[in-house]
């Protein structure tokens, strides 16, 4: 048992306060999760879980009686969203599974942490941490983390088969926090159960994936999916990691377009139809998988006009082409000069010709690098009229 100096926002107002609320010192409330491993990595926290040995219904009695807003976010699992000046916090009542369908587990509640801690997926994820800064581990986890050795609690096969989600976990998990490789038991274990991922749902394999990919440097973690037969159960298109490799290395040339995970995404696989992917997301790996040639100046300012900066620079970063990225940074958008107006104001009556003369001009326009101004374009549209 060790000692640890509480971050922000552990050991802000709202948060002490709410602690007390939650009946701490008397009862062991304590923070536990993603925001302990990073007080331990000295890495920022974004949300803040709380343990509690308190069942569900006194845990809202409790914030009922001090005025704080609480929201059943899943309390048939023992956990309530407390709302405090604003801040979310999750509070969860200490549990131990007693069934496991490789999705969900059917819980009980408890009193014990080390069965609470016994139930969590990596050793780095099973500490837990008092408000006066007394730190429990019990299964290696500083040790762990401080390495960035990311180990299952107990058997790595026994662990997955509980919740297969628990594969993709930690690759995503190896890609943010690994720096120790993945032993090979571990690996053997996801190898083992890889085709249980069919039962995940798409949102959750697109929630787990975007975030490995968005890591700092996922090829790692990427190649170890390879080395473990898990890819082809995540990405079946996926064949290798080279373009993601080069990618990586030219992906620093261009700060103003950061990294994407989308644009990993497309070093990977062009098509993606089996992850659920927003509307956005999915525009985007079309338009990056465009085979559509960028050779020239005249092909980049055209690519430019129709997609934009953003899937240009995809496009040539994955593509390994530096010629053109510093150019295709500081594009600025460009707007037609003309309109369906103009075109009426010749005489054109309403329909399908307004469209093809503003299409023909711009065609005209684009070839001319957009140098025309208006009053030159509008030259253009009235003579297309004409012959027309």
């Amino acid at each position: 048992m060790t000692r640890l100096t509480l971050p922000d926002p552990l050991n802000k107002p709202q948060t002490q306060r709410l602690l007390t609320v939650l009946g701490a010192p008397a009862v062991d409330v304590r923070f536990v999760g993603g925001s302990v491993r990073n007080a331990v990595l000295d890495r920022p926290i974004a949300d803040v879980d709380i343990g509690t040995p308190d069942i569900p219904t006194r845990v809202l009695e409790r914030l009922e009686a001090a005025g704080v807003k609480a929201v059943p976010t899943g309390i048939d699992h023992g956990t309530i969203t407390a709302i405090v000046d604003g801040t979310p916090f999750e509070i969860t009542t200490l549990r131990r599974d007693t069934a496991c369908d490789g999705r969900h587990a059917a819980v009980e509640f408890t009193t014990d942490w080390q069965e609470d801690a016994r139930r969590r997926d990596f050793t780095m994820n099973a500490m837990s941490l008092r408000s006066d800064g007394t730190l429990f581990d019990d299964f290696n986890g500083v040790d762990d983390a401080k390495a960035g050795r990311v180990r299952f609690v107990g058997d790595a096969g026994d662990r997955i088969q509980e919740d297969y989600l628990r594969i993709l976990r930690l690759f995503r998990f190896f890609a943010q926090y690994g720096r120790a490789p993945i032993d090979s038991a571990t690996l053997d274990a996801c190898r083992t159960h890889a085709a249980g991922m069919a039962r995940l749902s798409a949102e959750r394999v697109q929630q787990e994936l975007s975030k490995l990919l968005a890591a700092a440097d996922p090829l790692p973690a990427v190649n170890a999916m390879f080395a473990a037969d898990v890819m082809r159960h995540v990405l079946p298109a996926a064949r290798d990691s080279q373009t993601l490799a080069s990618l990586l290395k030219i992906e620093p040339s261009t700060p103003a377009f950061p990294p994407h995970w989308i644009r990993r995404l497309a070093a990977l696989v062009s098509v993606a139809d089996h992850l659920k992917l927003s509307n956005a997301d999915r525009e985007r790996l079309k338009r990056i998988g465009d085979q559509t040639p960028i050779t020239t100046a005249k092909e980049l300012h055209r690519a430019l006009y129709r997609w934009g900066a953003p899937i240009v620079v995809d496009r040539l970063l994955l593509s390994n082409t530096t010629a053109f990225l510093k150019e295709a940074a500081a594009w600025t958008d460009k707007t037609l000069p003309v309109g369906g107006a103009d075109v009426l104001a010749l005489g054109i009556a309403p329909g399908p010709r307004v469209g093809e003369l503003l299409a023909s001009v711009e065609t005209w326009w684009i070839d001319a690098d957009f140098k025309p101004a208006r009053d030159e374009v509008l030259e253009h549209l009235k003579a297309l009229a004409q012959k027309k």
